[in-house]
């Protein structure tokens, strides 16, 4: 996973857990506290819950709910992506049905929608991507990774202070010309670079 390595873990009720130890110079105290607060107060029935969290002096671990069939990057490319003589990146075949398809696309949406509109403070996600989108057993999408993005105050939509972050291909053609002034609008691009794929 994204800033860090995931693990599978169990808890003593039986029920399935994915646990993150944030690794790099990017987990500092500060940001991890950030990602603790701004998880634990957004609430969506399409983003990943947090269900608890460890600060060692040497362990930064969050423990999220476990999502069984994995990141839509998995079940869009199950066996990875290879290029054609052209360079151009081919999907192996996928499992997934257009029905499936499209709710995980309108779960996507609805989570972003939360994100910039419904959640106390707005945030920027910075980072929509197939690995960032999870998928339960019941097919229902749900975004993870949005805890370290930038929060932003409702009455001043778009940021200064923004630095260039995401993926290469789903960023916003804005960070890339080098605008630092970025809006909700980031996310949105990139949610239409997911639909593509």
């Amino acid at each position: 996973g994204s800033f860090g390595s995931v693990y599978e873990g169990t808890l003593e009720d039986g029920s399935r857990i994915a646990v993150k130890q944030l690794e790099g110079v990017m987990q500092g105290k500060k940001e991890f506290h950030a990602e603790i607060a701004t998880i634990g107060t957004v609430r969506h029935v399409n983003l990943v819950c947090l269900k608890g969290f460890c600060l060692d002096k040497i362990h930064r671990l969050l423990v999220y709910e476990h999502m069984a069939r994995g990141s839509l990057d998995s079940l869009l490319f199950p066996a990875g992506r290879n290029s054609d003589n052209n360079g151009m990146m081919k999907a192996k075949t996928s499992t997934l049905t257009l029905k499936e398809r499209l709710a995980i696309a309108i779960g996507v949406a609805k989570a972003l929608t939360y994100l910039h509109e419904g959640s106390p403070e707005c945030i920027i996600h910075c980072d929509i991507k197939p690995e960032n989108v999870l998928v339960s057993d019941e097919g229902e999408a749900k975004l993870s990774d949005f805890g370290l993005a930038k929060m932003m105050n409702r009455k001043k939509r778009d940021s200064s202070e923004t630095n260039v972050r995401g993926t290469r291909g789903y960023m916003a053609p804005e960070w890339l010309r080098g605008v630092v002034s970025i809006t909700e609008k980031a996310d949105v691009y990139s949610y239409g670079v997911l639909l593509l794929e």
